[in-house]
């Protein structure tokens, strides 16, 4: 873990590095490695440290934990130092604290560490690796001048039968990075030499390390030399099953409770000349797609006018004014009808401090704070629909909920598999924000859908956009696992996204309709049905009857998404202009539904004092890979220490 944080440590500490400095540092460090080809191999460090001021000795921390493309975790073995120490493990690293706590030193003092490291079997395909920090990126102190020598053995195979072959090999693939943590550019200069039993020597030096400066060798072997290595627990093809098997347990758990607690009873619709009985064009639209929008609050201004409480007037520039002709709650009186808190709200709060005989215009709407109204009328609007009321079944939204964390689990499970292949966990987990809003994109694609499902017909567009997050989804999550790995999962990162979408998909279907709520949406499609599909000659003895007609539906056309055909069935015919509006056009019966739509796209029910946003500029995490040349501190081994 401190290679994650290891960056931002040389970032803060390098603010202070003129005014502050250790009173030790290293004059030189020498490291021998033998290569075994067993993948254990043998190193011996030679520390020669300088106390300027008392202290009891060195802390040398040496990491055994390396999640490499197959999540290594290295065995140290056959420790010895040359100076009394204590071992204890501390977050992946092998922590010896040398030197004795009833004893100071000071002045030159020479540690010797020796031990054999043993990172197992090699699954690169192609090449077996030697990734090595020869000094590693976690020393607090200077480092004058490295030494280092690695022996590596021949081992005879095919393509290799000579030792001049190996050195041509190893010569081409030997490479060497130094500085701080991922830094590519290098100051190593070696020598690489054949020696008589044809096995190679590599020697080299380093000078200047700064604290948390690394030197590292990244060296290509070739495939199967490593042999007769210690195995290691594959853990992909487990992580690779439990992300299979928990993204289908889910799917099928998610069909099964929708079947038994969210599947609705498919309505019966049929024509009726009425809206549900009682019912305003705002709560129509609420029962149609459970919330209160644009449209159910400008049906409401048609549905005013047309009981005889407000009077429209149209400018040029689509401009309007709306006077106030009565008091809701006079009017409640009058007309003896119930009329909901919320749409007495609702009105008073577009006629906000108005007497009768005022007029307001939709500029005025947002120095009023309508859009608190609106809010409110939101909240109240649902408190009403509960209860003896309630739309929807309690134990279906409960459900519902519960899917909606399901649907992170397969996110979570793919997540998990791209980290297990690569040192990368860091740069993996850059999905989990990715996965995040593609989530709450799936979520609110498919419950806008279904929510308005019942009010449109077949729109193979619309259906298809609301899978562009999956679709988004599925290639970051393709494209970050190939930057982690040589071999991305096609399908495993489909079933991910998938199964997530799939469960997201249950969750938006779940919500089951009470029997009061089937009954009212029964009435409310019967009602649009007969808007939508009413014959032209019925609707003439309809006008011959009610010659206002046409005004007294506007509203729930409106509010149903139907303003342009219900004003195309009255084309031809003689509609006198309502007594509620006035303009300077020249009326017809499209004039209302365009005046509508004018009105949906004017009126500033969204509209909220403005605020400022601030952010700050992302951080970079960066992480071991396989790289051309690899970079500083990205190997195993090494590790860092520090005065005690």
């Amino acid at each position: 873990m401190k290679r994650i944080f290891l960056i931002a440590l040389v970032l803060v500490t390098g603010a202070f590095c003129l005014f502050a400095s250790t009173d030790y540092y290293i004059k030189n460090y020498d490291v021998k490695v033998s290569l075994g080809n067993n993948a254990v191999h043998h190193i011996v460090e030679t520390i020669d440290v300088y106390f300027e001021g008392p202290h009891h000795g060195i802390v040398r921390e040496i990491p055994y934990e390396y999640s490499d493309y197959n999540g290594t975790t290295a065995k140290i073995k056959n420790l010895t130092c040359s100076e009394k120490y204590e071992s204890d493990t501390d977050n992946g690293y092998l922590v010896m604290k040398i030197g004795s706590a009833s004893k100071y030193v000071q002045g030159d003092v020479t540690y010797v560490i020796e031990y054999d490291y043993d990172l197992g079997a090699d699954y690169n395909e192609g090449y077996d690796e030697f990734y090595l920090n020869i000094i590693g990126p976690d020393w607090e102190c200077d480092i004058n001048n490295v030494s280092f020598s690695i022996a590596i053995p021949f081992v005879e195979s095919e393509d290799f039968a000579t030792g001049e072959a190996f050195f041509n090999y190893v010569y081409k693939n030997t490479y060497f990075t130094s500085g701080s943590y991922g830094s590519t550019s290098s100051k190593v200069s070696a020598t690489l030499a054949l020696q008589e039993d044809d096995s190679l020597l590599i020697k080299g030096t380093a000078s200047s390390l700064g604290p948390y400066q690394a030197v590292t060798i990244r060296m290509d072997l070739p495939e199967g030399w490593y042999q007769n290595a210690r195995e290691l627990w594959d853990y992909r093809p487990v992580a690779n099953l439990a992300n299979i098997f928990v993204t289908i347990v889910l799917i099928a758990l998610a069909a099964f409770l929708w079947s038994m607690y969210g599947r609705d009873n498919v309505p019966i619709v049929v024509a009726r000349f009425e809206p549900p009985r009682g019912f305003s064009p705002l709560m129509v639209g609420y029962i149609a797609d459970n919330t209160v929008d644009d449209k159910d609050v400008i049906s409401m201004l048609f549905y005013w006018a047309d009981e005889g409480l407000l009077s429209i007037e149209e400018q040029k520039g689509s401009k309007y004014t709306f006077t106030k002709l009565k008091d809701i709650e006079a009017y409640a009186i009058e007309s003896g009808k119930d009329i909901p808190a919320f749409e007495v709200q609702l009105f008073n709060g577009f006629f906000k401090n108005c007497d009768v005989g005022s007029t307001v215009k939709f500029k005025d709407l947002q120095k009023n704070n309508f859009y608190q109204t609106i809010v409110d009328t939101k909240t109240k609007t649902s408190a009403h629909f509960s209860k003896d009321r309630a739309l929807y079944e309690r134990k279906s939204k409960t459900y519902a909920g519960l899917m909606i964390f399901l649907s992170l689990v397969p996110l979570a499970t793919g997540i998990l598999r791209i980290c297990c292949k690569e040192n990368m966990v860091d740069n993996a987990f850059l999905l989990v924000p990715v996965a995040a809003v593609l989530f709450f994109m799936n979520g609110i694609s498919f419950e806008t859908l279904f929510r308005k499902w019942h009010l449109r017909k077949s729109n193979v567009f619309a259906t298809i956009i609301r899978f562009v997050p999956m679709v988004l989804a599925f290639f970051i999550f393709l494209a970050v696992d190939a930057s982690v790995s040589d071999r991305p999962s096609l399908f495993g990162n489909f079933l991910s996204i998938c199964g997530s979408t799939t469960i997201a998909f249950f969750a938006a279907i779940m919500s089951k309709r009470s029997e009061y709520g089937n009954k009212v949406l029964e009435e409310t499609l019967g009602y649009r049905e007969f808007i939508d599909k009413v014959e032209i000659d019925q609707l003439k003895m309809m006008i011959d009857q009610d010659p206002d007609f046409y005004y007294h539906v506007l509203s729930y056309a409106v509010v149903l998404g139907l303003e342009n055909k219900w004003a195309k069935k009255f084309d031809g015919m003689i509609v006198n202009p309502p007594t509620w509006y006035s303009g300077y056009n020249a009326f017809d019966v499209y004039l209302m539904s365009r005046m509508a739509s004018n009105m949906i796209r004017s009126i500033p029910v969204n509209s909220m004092p403005k605020s400022s946003i601030s952010g700050s500029a992302g951080s970079r995490v960066g992480g071991g890979g396989f790289h051309s040349s690899g970079f500083s501190g990205g190997g195993f081994g090494g590790g860092g220490g520090h005065a005690w």
